[in-house]
């Protein structure tokens, strides 16, 4: 039932190359820029356990120690990712310690200034996998590029998502994947090794929930997106 709270376990994807934050990046870490006075690592770990979430796994990387050392003593797990593979092999292996059973999926390179879609996936959470989705507005908005975009819904139901284009502003007024999710084993039953082409298939099966989010969405994985933040943020 929606709103049962299951002791999700979260997962922290932060293994990846980071190359469109590169000249921002601490330490070659685009996880521990710092926003509003703490690194985008941290507040994805505050948003999760202000969710309820007492186990999270950070999937780093062995080139990127200072993730390592950044949250020795922050009370998550730590797994490396041994090659940069994609956000399903990081799951894959965050799964080695999670074992079966949805899970939450939090990137750390989005921030989310008025609200906690982490606490709204878990209160709307009723089985099948579940993205939480905003309806992309001025003026944030227009430093988001045309990826992730929800082409079909049904009610609450996913029913087909876009291409990525990565040199296209974001549409206004559609709906976009916010970079958080609860997979659950039918994912897993179906994966290819692409989340995009996963969540797909879901769709077509009607398997597909949207959690709608009422926020200011903040790509941070872009210097676009880094200056913005830093400007809501640092008010």
């Amino acid at each position: 039932m929606a709103g049962s709270n299951p002791p999700f376990w979260a997962v922290i994807p932060a293994a990846g190359l980071g190359t469109r934050m590169a000249e921002n990046a601490v330490l070659g870490c685009k996880e521990l820029v710092q926003v509003g006075g703490k690194t985008l690592l941290e507040h994805t770990i505050e948003e999760l356990e202000n969710a309820g979430i007492k186990q999270i796994v950070v999937v780093s990387s062995p080139s990127k120690p200072a993730i390592d050392n950044a949250i020795m003593n922050r009370g998550v797990k730590i797994v490396h990712q041994a090659e940069p593979k994609g956000l399903v092999d990081a799951v894959k292996c965050a799964r080695e310690i999670m074992g079966s059973g949805p899970c939450l999926i939090a990137l750390p390179d989005v921030l989310f200034p008025d609200a906690n879609p982490s606490a709204e996936l878990i209160a709307s959470f009723d089985g099948e996998t579940l993205l939480a989705v905003i309806q992309v507005e001025a003026p944030w908005g227009l430093q988001l590029k045309d990826t992730g975009r929800v082409t079909e819904l049904h009610e609450n139901k996913i029913l087909a998502i876009s291409d990525k284009f990565p040199n296209r502003e974001f549409p206004l007024g559609q709906y976009r994947i916010t970079g958080r999710a609860i997979w659950t084993e039918a994912f897993w039953e179906i994966e290819d090794d692409d989340e995009v082409s996963t969540l797909r298939c879901l769709g077509s099966l009607q398997k597909l929930s949207a959690c709608f989010v009422k926020t200011k969405y903040i790509d941070v994985g872009n210097s676009k997106g880094y200056k913005y933040a830093q400007s809501i943020f640092n008010q």
